[in-house]
């Protein structure tokens, strides 16, 4: 970079007003067009070495990129010394993501803390991920989920790999866990088809939409869903949503012997565990309501409760779920 940025003019020996504040403004955009620079670097760097961090006494956390077909996927390793099970996180929908965010993390570290290996992502299209969200399909995120689990076997394959899903999460990994990935699945709130996640998202932003509206400037549910079917996009909560995409997401169906623990096992021969919608609440689930208990709530029953099964659904001894 050059040392002098300008010279001003002179005349005998006073500068030109003019000149002064041309000259600034140069001088501003310089300053400007560097730091955009030098923070593209800084990006650059911290995209090709993971970023390490301490959450207090927690393990390292790993931020970095997963490289897929088209696109890297974000994503954070609760690293774990010989851990003793791996899990990956398969979380919320698109807009959804913000809303269960701070759980999800207690819970990646909540399992580190107890030698769990985690894996947290966002899909492609969603989040700090890269991609196009117009373009992915559900097909898009099931190959993000089926990749991510191959590479956490990878790791040390003596280490089981836990399945874990929440909403639409849960049916992608249960999709996933049907093909023979994973050696356990864990569902919270698993919908039966896609759609169910969709219509719910949907209908979460009609009261906001109408606030302050009346007479004919009001919607109904049905005219965003009327918008959809006849091929617009819609954008919802910060996401523009395809008619392709709500049009699939009524084939997206969880599969049939996954919604109960019991006819599960038999069928593939691997643990597998539901936790229904209303064990859940807020935030993890449908958005927060208004208060304290919404957006600091106590999980340590459903985090204790789950981790124990995490525990003995790997037992050498297991032979039955539990």
């Amino acid at each position: 970079m050059a040392r002098y940025l300008f010279r001003p003019k002179v005349e005998g020996a006073r500068l030109a007003l003019g000149d002064i504040t041309t000259k600034t403004e140069e001088l501003i955009h310089l300053r400007w067009t560097f730091k955009q620079r030098r923070a593209r670097v800084n990006t650059g760097k911290a995209q090709v070495a993971a970023t390490q961090c301490h959450a207090g006494n927690h393990p390292a956390e790993e931020a970095g990129y997963f490289e897929v077909p088209g696109a890297h996927l974000y994503t954070v390793l609760h690293g774990v010394a010989n851990p003793t099970a791996r899990v990956l996180l398969v979380g919320s929908f698109a807009s959804e993501r913000h809303l269960s965010y701070i759980p999800w993390v207690r819970w990646a570290r909540y399992l580190a803390a107890r030698s769990v290996e985690c894996l947290r992502f966002d899909y492609r299209g969603i989040g700090e991920s890269t991609g196009v969200f117009e373009e992915m399909k559900f097909e898009t995120w099931l190959e993000d989920v089926a990749l991510l689990a191959q590479w956490l076997k990878e790791r040390s394959p003596e280490a089981p790999v836990i399945l874990h899903g929440l909403e639409l999460g849960a049916l992608l990994a249960g999709k996933v866990f049907e093909t023979g990935v994973g050696d356990g699945l864990l569902l919270w709130a698993a919908p039966r088809t896609a759609n169910h996640v969709l219509r719910a998202t949907l209908l979460r932003r009609v009261a906001p939409d109408n606030a302050f509206k009346y007479g004919g400037d009001r919607k109904s549910s049905a005219d965003y869903i009327k918008q959809l079917e006849s091929g617009d996009f819609l954008e919802v909560g910060g996401y523009q949503w395809s008619s392709q995409l709500w049009q699939d997401s009524f084939q997206v169906e969880l599969p049939a012997n996954l919604g109960d623990e019991a006819s599960a096992f038999p069928v593939h021969e691997r643990p597998v565990r539901t936790v229904k919608e209303e064990k859940l609440g807020a935030p993890l689930i449908k958005g927060s309501s208004v208060g304290y208990e919404a957006i600091n709530r106590d999980f340590s029953g459903l985090f204790d409760d789950n981790f124990a099964w995490i525990v003995q659904s790997q037992a050498p001894s297991q032979g039955e779920p539990h």
